[in-house]
């Protein structure tokens, strides 16, 4: 059995792969079994995958038909032999001490995040994150402290208790989901406090993330997480602290933000339907989240 598995989804993403996949095998710490589940790609993602298959026994490659990138890391983490998880994008990178340190710092423990590096026409930018360690899915909710999806290792036996696993009926939101659910369950998490993972952004990306269809696929994804929350949740004031997180603050800031980068290609009337179909969530919003609640606030008062 490995120490880690990393867990790669591979969906066309020919451009990348190989540094993503070298990132890998230059780590320092050796233990490592990695996963390439081809999901249905239609360029060079299979001959590249299937190279580097032969060059190392660690590797795995596995191709299935199309279904989407949480039922493939799903078919991951119940592939994977090894005590701890950890996934990876096809078209990022993770530094080469990023299992050394993230074993070291999990110790016995289930949980370990670490910091992330966005990374945009090959210029880097360290990502906002403010490191706590032990209860921090309230930290996780009001977007203070929200490694990425690259930046974690989980033990294995953890999730299988707790049946964890990403929701594969939804394609937004589904890795916000998933690790909510890990931080409601674990209450000791642990941290290294390093840049060790790079997220590239391409047009594509940012196109997507911004796009207005974005704003119901944000509702429906934090009504199932609010459901979640109410029925795993024993605490009434943690229930009722984490529930009030994502109305005053994170359902509110999906809105009004993807509103706000797509302002210039509304019409004036667009502009109040937008506002009218959404306001029973705009109406909760509170200065609940310091500063970035003010400036939530501000926004929403120029549109």
């Amino acid at each position: 059995m490995s120490k880690v598995t990393i867990i790669v989804p591979i969906y066309n993403k020919e451009a990348r792969l190989e540094k993503c996949i070298e990132s890998v095998l230059n780590q320092t710490y050796k233990d490592f079994e990695l996963l390439l589940i081809n999901d249905g790609s239609v360029d060079r993602s299979h001959i590249i995958a299937s190279e580097f298959e032969k060059k190392d026994n660690r590797i795995k490659y596995y191709k299935q038909q199309n279904r989407g990138v949480s039922f493939t890391r799903n078919i991951g983490i119940q592939l994977a032999n090894s005590e701890f998880i950890s996934f990876l994008d096809a078209d990022d990178e993770i530094n080469e001490r990023y299992l050394e340190k993230m074993v070291s710092a999990v110790g016995s423990g289930n949980v370990c995040y670490c910091g992330h590096y966005y990374v945009t026409k090959g210029k880097k930018k360290r990502g906002r994150i403010c490191f706590r360690k032990g209860d921090i899915l309230i930290d996780y909710l009001y977007n203070t402290c929200t490694p990425h999806t690259n930046s974690w290792i989980i033990r294995k036996e953890f999730l299988n208790k707790y049946n964890i696993r990403f929701s594969e009926e939804i394609n937004w939101g589904e890795d916000m989901i998933f690790f909510s659910k890990v931080l409601l369950h674990e209450k000791d998490v642990s941290y290294v406090k390093d840049y060790l993972t790079e997220y590239h952004i391409s047009q594509f990306n940012c196109l997507s993330e911004n796009s207005i269809d974005k704003i119901d696929k944000d509702i429906f994804w934090m009504e199932k997480l609010k459901r979640y929350i109410l029925e795993n949740e024993s605490d009434k004031k943690e229930r009722e602290k984490l529930i009030y997180a994502i109305e005053t603050y994170r359902l509110p800031a999906g809105i009004i933000y993807r509103i706000w980068n797509n302002i210039q290609s509304f019409h004036e009337s667009d502009l109040k339907f937008m506002l009218n179909k959404y306001s029973s969530y705009l109406r909760k919003i509170r200065v609940s989240n310091g500063l970035r609640s003010i400036k939530l606030i501000c926004i929403k008062s120029r549109l």
